[in-house]
């Protein structure tokens, strides 16, 4: 086997029959015929050649196209055997999911160290904050609704509690609590919400930006979003961890007729779906409301504010500074305030 001169620090190719791994896990999917590959490769090349027999440097270019060829050789077949749950997760690392997650967990990080150092305009709001909770954990996919003063209902009574109408002013639905008015979902609401359930490494980020134990400054919901985007790295890292692939991997769904919903926290707020069926599955009818007519009330309420303190800039700062506002809700329609029409009219 060729292995690197000390002297020179040259590092030589790995040898052939570790390439030899990645061309009979090939050879081994053509030979199978669309019936499934299952690799048993008891170790890796590149622990055995580069840990146990120190044959290559770490972080090498060998030791790196080492592992590629590993990772290569895992990915093609539809099942890895491994002995140990210490095994399956050295090779599920080998296939780049674990490090590829953790160098992003860096990234996060930065990121929001980064965004904390932005100049914040000084602007609060006062809605009412609205999200999915679920104690215990920071909620996503699963939960029932609250906000901060009080109100609590399952996500099935989301009919009952959230009104959508059309305004005189404008095309875009606005929704309302029923008899209590606009409301705010999104970073700020989840946040606000559930930040005692953020990891523990999310907790510290917020803190070391600064964030308190709410926040209500629409500028800031960038720094959210980042303190998020470390949650959910961190999450992805621990479900990886601890991951059993399950006996089957779908759950088999008969149609019949019924009412479903449901609700996730989308990364401008929460998404509610509702979906009547027929017995045959067929779809009778369908409400979906998205973050965007929720927010619409919260948005021009704040803008009108932001624009009153703001008079004495000249008309192309002030748009600028609108424009920015609307980006702090709803990325969704961050492109469209690019061409906000606004008309100042100075008495």
């Amino acid at each position: 086997m060729p292995c690197a001169s000390r002297k020179s620090r040259s590092v030589e190719p790995p040898s052939a029959s570790a390439r030899a791994s990645v061309a009979r896990t090939a050879a081994s999917r053509r030979a199978a015929r669309g019936r499934p590959v299952v690799f048993n490769p008891l170790v890796s090349l590149a622990d055995t050649l580069i840990a146990d027999r120190r044959r290559f440097r770490p972080r090498s270019p060998a030791a790196r196209a080492l592992e590629a060829i590993d990772r290569r050789a895992f990915r093609s077949a539809d099942l890895v055997v491994a002995d140990t749950h210490a095994h399956a997760r050295f090779f599920a690392e080998l296939a780049g999911l674990a490090p590829a997650l953790r160098r992003a967990l860096d990234d996060a990080l930065d990121t929001v160290s980064w965004v904390s150092g932005f100049d914040f305009p000084d602007f609060a709001h006062d809605h009412e904050l609205l999200a999915l909770v679920e104690p215990g954990r920071y909620a996503i996919e699963s939960g029932a609704v609250r906000t901060d003063r009080g109100l609590g209902f399952g996500v099935r009574g989301f009919d009952d509690h959230v009104r959508e109408e059309q305004v005189s002013h404008s095309t875009a639905l606005h929704a309302r609590l029923v008899g209590r008015g606009r409301y705010l979902t999104g970073p700020l609401a989840r946040y606000s919400l559930s930040r005692h359930w953020l990891s523990p490494l999310a907790r510290q980020a917020a803190d070391a930006a600064g964030l308190g134990p709410d926040c209500r400054n629409p500028f800031r919901s960038i720094v959210v979003r980042a303190v998020e985007l470390v949650y959910a790295i961190d999450e992805a890292l621990r479900l990886v961890e601890v991951y059993e692939p399950p006996q089957q991997s779908h759950v088999e769904v008969l149609p019949r007729e019924g009412v479903g919903y449901g609700a996730t926290e989308a990364p401008r707020g929460t998404l509610f779906h509702r979906y009547d069926l027929a017995a045959d599955g067929t779809v009778l009818a369908a409400r979906i409301v998205p973050p965007t007519s929720q927010n619409q009330a919260a948005i021009e309420d704040d803008l009108r504010k932001f624009v009153q303190a703001r008079l004495d800039l000249d008309d192309h700062r002030l748009t600028h500074e609108c424009e920015q506002a609307i980006r702090n809700y709803d990325p969704c329609i961050s492109c469209a305030t690019h061409f906000l029409d606004l008309t100042v009219e100075r008495v």
